[in-house]
């Protein structure tokens, strides 16, 4: 898959708590959203994993009671060694897009990217 395509929609650099496991039944891992946008989420992961890598994930957004769950699938897959003076740490980003996911789940995650994207001070 090409930048281009990988960029089809906008994109909101955030950082939102999931919880994600690995299906059929993979243990629940922690974690948080580096971006996020109408087709599907970059988060950071523990492990790296393969594209087509099925993930079941529960996603919180702010102001919101009910966690957004859906499934999605690993599109790509990148890793990289964090360095700084104090540690050395193998860091993981999973792109991964929408599955299944309901339209109120949908909308809910349009109006965060939405609202959030507005021009200040008009």
């Amino acid at each position: 898959m090409s930048m281009e395509e990988r960029r089809h929609f906008v994109r909101l650099d955030t950082r939102l708590e999931i919880n994600y496991s690995v299906l059929p039944s993979g243990g629940s891992q922690h974690s948080s959203t580096k971006n996020i946008s109408k087709g599907g989420i970059c988060l950071f992961a523990e492990q790296p994993m393969v594209p087509g890598t099925r993930l079941q994930v529960a996603m919180i957004l702010p102001g919101r009671e009910q966690p957004v769950n859906f499934t999605a699938d690993v599109v790509w897959c990148e890793q990289y060694e964090v360095i700084s003076k104090t540690e050395r740490r193998r860091s993981v980003e999973l792109g991964v897009q929408f599955v299944e996911i309901s339209p109120q789940d949908q909308d809910a995650v349009m109006q965060h990217i939405i609202l959030r994207l507005q021009p200040i001070g008009r």
